[in-house]
């Protein structure tokens, strides 16, 4: 049955082509979508045969390893973004369904394919939330991908959803949580998907408004300043130290260049100079 359905796939159009293998978009004789995955690197087969949800149609056949992931309908990101100008709020709860989608693929589909599909033009929302069309950059394949890489593939393609096209987002008012969100994709720390489903979550309704980021902003100042005051009381005393050393130094350095003599007493009284002699004449 599965040969049957290969069989009679129709190509519409290829989407990606490398070394490793290529995607395709296929139409099956009712009208189905289907992307079709052809893998032409042994290592690359091996590792996703490994993996393979059991009801996924796949087959092998001339050295080319085929499977078939169903073709999500839907507006493209940018078509979203443009048409629809999402809030914060309807952002994050498309990324939650974005996040649900990956949860029931995990352990059907390697990490691989998630890793290298985790893109924003590969989005699609089809009404419901957004959806990950299966176009996996198959050139940049590595053997033994993990799941730490795929999720941090799809954190960082869930914070560009957050943020691209939002006007908060350029006035510079993203909450820290979606900052958060993004300092854990690029420090690597995101290493699970419960943790990004927490870190998702917790984003808030809308964008924190401009009073509450310049209270934020003097808050933070505060805090670094009283952090810093014992540093800063240590430096001005050191500083205070070096200042009375020079000075002493200089003192001492102007007296040693003169003669020791008496007290030159009082060199001149009223319009008499005393120097010229005893009689001031």
């Amino acid at each position: 049955m599965r040969r049957a359905l290969f069989d009679s796939l129709h190509t519409l159009r290829l989407e990606r082509e490398s070394k490793n293998g290529c995607v395709e978009l296929c139409r099956a004789p009712d009208g189905t979508r289907w992307t079709k995955l052809r893998l032409t690197a042994p290592a690359c087969q091996r590792e996703c045969l490994a993996v393979l949800g059991k009801n996924l149609p796949v087959r092998l056949e001339n050295g080319v390893l085929e499977l078939l992931l169903p073709w999500r309908e839907g507006l493209s990101l940018r078509q979203w973004l443009y048409e629809q100008n999402p809030t914060l709020e309807q952002r994050r709860d498309a990324c939650l369904t974005l996040l649900e989608q990956q949860l029931e693929l995990r352990g059907r589909l390697p990490f691989c394919l998630t890793v290298l599909a985790a893109a924003p033009e590969n989005l699609v929302n089809n009404g419901t939330g957004l959806l990950l069309q299966y176009i996996p950059n198959l050139q940049g394949w590595e053997p033994g991908m993990t799941e730490a890489q795929a999720v941090r593939a799809l954190a960082g393609v869930i914070y560009e959803v957050l943020v691209t096209e939002a006007d908060w987002a350029r006035r510079g008012r993203i909450p820290a949580e979606v900052r958060l969100l993004r300092f854990r994709q690029s420090e690597q720390c995101c290493i699970d998907w419960g943790q990004l489903q927490r870190d998702l979550t917790a984003i808030p309704d809308h964008p924190p408004r401009v009073s509450s980021i310049l209270r934020a902003r003097a808050q933070r100042a505060w805090d670094s300043l009283c952090r810093m005051w014992p540093l800063l009381l240590r430096v001005l005393a050191a500083l205070l130290f070096a200042a009375a050393l020079l000075s002493l130094a200089m003192a001492y350095h102007r007296q040693g260049g003169k003669e020791p003599g008496a007290w030159p007493g009082m060199p001149q009284v009223g319009d008499q100079d005393l120097r010229n002699g005893e009689d001031g004449g």
